[in-house]
């Protein structure tokens, strides 16, 4: 499951772009504190082959009632119709080049990659410096302004687990590759990647701890157990966000545990039957079946799983004699199928 977010390409030739600034027009009336009057790229579009980037010069003028002396902003953009998905792209830090950081202009380089091609709209500015972890700040919505982007040669982010599903407790490694979208081979050279895990794993800024594939684009992550239950990434990395990555969650088997608090009990009674589910399955469903003949199961309750993963289900005893039960748990998240061991209750 793809998430958010280019050194060779001679062959391609050089990079080619034409243009003429582009006016903003504001989105709304803005935030109270920062409003946008004005701002344009120096360019109305260009092409971008490979894992290039192309450089872009965005100039803002705002007003920013916080500001201070030197207030750096940085601009967000989107690719509003790019052929694949396109992570969000932020700019360099916009720098303060005329008036005040309360009223005055802005100015900062957009690294346009191949990945976002079609048109690339600017949609925010926000102050200060850009953080990947950090809720976003004052800032204020912009509207037409936008670079068209001709992407060649696109890079493509795939990856082979080695085992499907992972099972609990042991290792797994991933194979991630990098290729030429356009050709489906490798771009021939060692490329510079960030292996990253956890709930956050996209969220990066810059290249620190970068690898190297081989010169297929090959890079092969060993993975302890417990990151089987976390998000794997693969990226890109850029000055500031990737600018391109690959989130994975991978497939888990569904291992369902059951038991109920007692083994008989009175008809018109309920028994708890309690117990979890293991891997991430937050917010998922769980059955409760009882046999009915010799091989269909009936669901009588369900209930949904909290951020433990436990649950409890009540089980009504309607009837004298032996009843056999299970509970079941469907696909849900990247946790696949699952039944737990039957077990009997007897109604007396």
């Amino acid at each position: 499951m793809p998430f958010r977010t280019r050194t060779i390409v001679s062959a391609l030739g050089a990079v080619t772009f034409v243009g003429t600034a582009l006016g903003a027009v504001p989105a709304s009336a803005g935030s109270v504190d920062l409003q946008v009057e004005s701002a344009f790229f120096n360019k109305t579009k260009v092409a971008v082959a490979g894992l290039n980037t192309v450089p872009v010069t965005l100039t803002v003028k705002a007003t920013y009632k916080l500001g201070k002396p030197g207030q750096p902003m940085f601009a967000v953009l989107d690719s509003v119709d790019s052929p694949q998905y396109s992570p969000e792209l932020y700019s360099e830090p916009l720098k303060l080049i005329d008036g005040t950081g309360t009223d005055g202009t802005w100015q900062g380089i957009v690294n346009v990659p191949s990945i976002q091609g079609g048109t690339l709209e600017l949609s925010r500015v926000e102050a200060g410096v850009f953080d990947p972890k950090a809720p976003i700040g004052d800032n204020d919505l912009v509207s037409g302004v936008s670079l068209a982007v001709t992407g060649l040669h696109v890079p493509k982010i795939t990856r082979t687990v080695s085992a499907n599903p992972v099972p609990f407790g042991k290792p797994y490694s991933i194979t991630w590759k990098v290729t030429d979208s356009a050709t489906g081979k490798p771009y021939g050279s060692r490329l510079k990647v960030l292996a990253t895990k956890g709930p956050y794993c996209s969220a990066v800024k810059g290249s620190a701890g970068a690898v190297q594939t081989n010169t297929a684009g090959v890079l092969v992550v060993p993975y302890a157990p417990a990151d089987g239950d976390k998000l794997n990434c693969l990226l890109l990395p850029g000055t500031q966000a990737p600018i391109d990555s690959y989130a994975l969650a991978p497939n888990r088997p569904g291992v369902v545990a059951a038991t109920p608090d007692k083994t008989s009990a009175k008809v018109g009674t309920t028994v708890a039957v309690k117990g979890n589910v293991l891997g991430f399955t937050y917010d998922c469903p769980v059955n409760l079946q009882r046999l009915s003949g010799a091989t269909q199961w009936r669901t009588l309750r369900s209930t949904k799983q909290g951020v433990s993963g436990r649950y409890s289900l009540p089980a009504q005893i309607t009837a004298k004699g032996k009843s056999t039960y299970r509970v079941q748990f469907p696909a849900c998240h990247q946790v696949l199928a699952g039944v737990s061991k039957s077990f009997a209750i007897t109604g007396v």
